[in-house]
């Protein structure tokens, strides 16, 4: 080969490479939700799951304003809920209250004899107060669930009157039976939040929460628990420094695909220097198991129609299932500002191997051009459904 020959040979590779890495994903950013790999699971897919390929395009305001990545749910509790015994309500439980106008609702579980307001008492020193020297807002089951509420059969609520948030215990005369009791102080000072540092994972992956308790008050002990749908609990190894605390636990990578968010409940005990009180703070994740993956996306240049830009959207099947992609188009504007053009999501049935899915942009209504990037790229396995994949810059496309 001559010198002449080697050097062409040499810039055809060298332009062949380039051209691979602008058509193909752009790395991963801190953030995004990317598989390692696909992963078969044994699943029926249900019987009414629709079968035949659906596509569905439309533009977007160049001036709608679209988060580069979904922000964090901060759970915020000024509350608590504690199994009580029938012998602890007998005697008087106490209530661990930091301000006035508690909300208070005592619901038996199903071996508990349902509670009746004759029989409440809030006990104070040697005062026995009855619901109506002591409570307002009574209301019990049906009440509640006109209200909204999804409450136990026998449910009983009320607010207590101001004056009572120190020092008061509830008593339930004829209690039977094991209850649940829910405290909330609208009108705290304290507030425990919670917040999982992303909102979905892959199994095998490790969820990271962050507690902090405002208010001035110290966390003495925290506790928590990561449950599954189908009501597998796995236990929290939290850490406090006293104003907060943090934790993780990790999900194990056998498990299986399920419909429903993954419940994170916390609790703290704590103290604001004059009496302990617990907060206890609820939030939801989604677990999701990567049956497919995106293996590629590059431009697709037989387009459906004139000012379309179309997307080809190489997919890895492991998991037989109904696969969606969806993302969102910016495109250039007079100014040279990347802006929204439009979004697009299309969805198809695949067995196992090799698929593609294109998305069709109808870029020329915005009127913007090139470079293009494509953006909030999802994959969803719509046999679940989950969310199995999310890249907020997956393709740049400079003509």
């Amino acid at each position: 080969m001559t010198k002449t020959n080697r050097l062409a040979s040499l810039l055809l590779l060298v332009s062949t490479a380039v051209q691979a890495q602008s058509a193909g994903l752009l790395p991963a950013q801190p953030g995004d939700l990317v598989p390692a790999r696909a992963r078969a699971v044994d699943r029926t897919a249900p019987a009414a799951i629709e079968r035949m390929p659906l596509a569905y395009a439309q533009p977007l305001a160049a001036g709608e304003a679209l988060a580069a990545e979904p922000a964090i749910h901060r759970a915020e509790s000024r509350e608590y809920w504690q199994r009580v015994d029938a012998a602890a309500l007998r005697q008087g439980y106490p209530l661990a209250l930091t301000s006035a106008g508690a909300l208070i609702l005592l619901s038996p579980t199903p071996s508990a004899a349902a509670p009746d307001a004759g029989q409440v008492r809030i006990v104070r020193g040697a005062e026995r107060a009855t619901l109506a020297q002591a409570g307002e807002a009574l209301a019990d089951a049906a009440d509640l669930r006109a209200a909204g509420m999804q409450v136990a059969t026998g449910a009983l609520g009320f607010r207590l009157r101001d004056g009572y948030e120190t020092g008061a215990a509830l008593q339930l005369d004829g209690a039977r039976g094991e209850y649940l009791l829910h405290v909330a102080e609208p009108r705290s000072r304290q507030a425990l939040t919670l917040a999982a540092r992303r909102d979905t994972l892959h199994a095998g992956d490790t969820v990271e929460v962050d507690l902090a308790l405002e208010g001035g008050a110290r966390i003495g002990h925290a506790a928590g628990l990561l449950v599954a749908p189908d009501g597998t609990a796995l236990d929290l190894d939290l850490r406090s420094d006293g104003t907060g605390a943090r934790g993780s636990v990790r999900i194990p990578d056998t498990v299986a695909p399920m419909a429903g968010l993954w419940d994170l409940r916390t609790s703290v005990a704590a103290n604001d220097g004059t009496q302990a009180f617990q907060r206890d703070a609820r939030t939801a994740i989604a677990v999701s198991v990567p049956t497919a993956r995106i293996a590629a996306a590059t431009r697709d240049d037989k387009a459906p129609g004139r000012g379309t830009i179309a997307i080809g959207v190489d997919l890895d099947v492991a998991s037989a299932g109904r696969y969606e992609v969806r993302g969102v188009l910016h495109g250039t504007d007079a100014q040279g500002r990347l802006v929204p053009a439009a979004a697009a999501q299309s969805a198809a049935w695949f067995e196992p191997g090799s698929g593609r899915l294109r998305l069709d942009f109808p870029a020329s209504a915005a009127g913007l051009n090139a470079p293009f990037e494509l953006r909030d790229l999802r994959l969803n396995d719509q046999t679940v459904p989950a969310l199995i994949e999310r890249r907020a810059r997956a393709l740049r496309i400079e003509r």
